[in-house]
Formats: C-alpha cells, sequence, structure tokens
C-alpha cells in the first residue's frame, strides 16, 4: 500500500472512531432539532479539521479542501487533499448506517490516491492510480455480469424538477422494470464502491459532488468498472448524473429503452 494512502488510512480510522464515540455519546431522541442540528455541524467541522490537522502534520507543503471548512492552504503546484467527513449527512442525520469518510489527494486535478471507509461497519476502500483497487487489504475487481436482468442496480434519487431530474426519473423506473434489483443506500460514494467491489453491478447516481465524484471514479476505474454521465460521456463535471459499471453492462444501464 502507498505511504500517501497509509496516511489517509490512519487519519480516517481515527475520524471514524472519533465520529463513532460521538454518536454513542448523543441522545437523538432526547435532542430537538436545534441541538442535533449542532451535533452534526459540530460532527462535519470538527472532524474535518482534525483529519486536516493530521495530515497537516505529515506533509505541511500540501494544500487541503475540506467540504464544511473550506481551502487551507495556496502553495502551487502542490498535491490538493479533499476531505468529506460524512458522505450522506441525510442518513447521519436520522441514523441510517451508510455513509461514509472520504480523504482523496489530487495532483494536477487528477485523484491519484483515495481512501473511502464506513465507521460504522469497519468496511475501508482505498486505491492509488495505476496500483488498483481494495477493500480491506483485498484487491477487488468489477464483475462480468452483463444483462440486467441478473443486475443488482444501486441508484440515488434526484432531486429537483429540471429536465436532468426528470430524465434521471425516467431511466429509474426502466430499470425498476428491466434489472433484476433496486438498492438505494444513500451514500453515492458507497454506492460506486459497492460496484467496483461487485456488490452491486451497477449504479445510476444522482447529484455526485466532487468528493465522492473524484474518489469514486478512482477506486471505480482501478477495479476495472466505468463511469460516465447519464448521456455517455466520459468527462465528468460536479454536481453530476452518473452511470458506473463493469464493461459489460455499461450499455444497458444507460439505454434509454
Amino acid at each position: 500500500m502507498q505511504p500517501m494512502v497509509n496516511l489517509a488510512l490512519r487519519a480516517a480510522r481515527n475520524a471514524g472512531q472519533d465520529l463513532v464515540r460521538r454518536l454513542d455519546r448523543f441522545d437523538s431522541y432526547q435532542s430537538t432539532d436545534q441541538e442535533k442540528a449542532k451535533f452534526v455541524a459540530d460532527c462535519t467541522i470538527g472532524l474535518e479539521k482534525g483529519v486536516i490537522f493530521e495530515l497537516k502534520k505529515a506533509l505541511p507543503e500540501h494544500n487541503f479542501a475540506g467540504r464544511e471548512t473550506g481551502t487551507n492552504g495556496d502553495q502551487a503546484n502542490q498535491p490538493t487533499w479533499q476531505i468529506c467527513v460524512i458522505d450522506d449527512l441525510s442518513n447521519f442525520r436520522v441514523g441510517i448506517p451508510s455513509f461514509a469518510i472520504i480523504i482523496t489527494c489530487m495532483i494536477s486535478g487528477k485523484a491519484e490516491h483515495t481512501v473511502v471507509i464506513n465507521p460504522i461497519n469497519g468496511d475501508e476502500f482505498t486505491a492509488s492510480r495505476g496500483r488498483g483497487a481494495q477493500m480491506n487489504n483485498r484487491r477487488i475487481r468489477a464483475g462480468g455480469i452483463n444483462a440486467l436482468e441478473d443486475a443488482i442496480v444501486g441508484y440515488t434519487q434526484p432531486m429537483g424538477s429540471n429536465d436532468a431530474a426528470f430524465d434521471q426519473r425516467q431511466r429509474l423506473q426502466r430499470l425498476m422494470t428491466n434489472a433484476f434489483d433496486l438498492r438505494n443506500i444513500g451514500s453515492n460514494v458507497l454506492s460506486i464502491c459497492y460496484v467496483a467491489a461487485d456488490r452491486f453491478q451497477g449504479a445510476l447516481l444522482s447529484n455526485v459532488d466532487e468528493y465522492a465524484l473524484n474518489a469514486g471514479n478512482l477506486i471505480a476505474g482501478e477495479a476495472g468498472c466505468l463511469m460516465s454521465d447519464v448521456s455517455g460521456q466520459p468527462l465528468l463535471r460536479a454536481p453530476a448524473n452518473v452511470a458506473v459499471a463493469n464493461p459489460r453492462l455499461l450499455k444497458a444501464l444507460l439505454a434509454r429503452d
């Protein structure tokens, strides 16, 4: 495993342990909406600062971009670390144990190393460009299923009422008829990792932000998956509606009829 990945994994594990401890101490049933909102804000901002502090001790010359705390450092020609400590705040707010910590090292605008962990069940996904992807220290590869009727397809619900959201709902309705099963676990980045690990055979995801997109694209690509926008274009810009699958299934996933 690459030193950068080891460093990020250690920071992610520490943040995950802290997050689980905070959850254990917090009584959501006896808390007001205001107290719940403060708890979420304290977790996201506090843990993000903690991850940045830990990484910065080892890599003081690097730049850092937190989803909640913004940019820290402006050193030209240096890597930038993207940090999101809770991917899927909706799940986190109501106690659904399907959310992720994301740490990604970006070099010249490309994800080179990434770590995605679910602190609740302990799943750890890692990847370095050109060196493959792993889940819990074991190499993962996309599956070979090429028919939707044999595939479990992950999805996330499109938001809004614009044309893109309408088109995405139409695609989901088609999948409900043609796929073996559909599953919505909430977290976009975990859904992509599940495809990479062949837990899902494909996924149709909505409003994927840059943190999930960069990390997921690297893990999926290193596992042999293809990812594109829903029109089939490989160049992705967040927020994006994306499809990810093994190469044999992607065309079927993107078909309109």
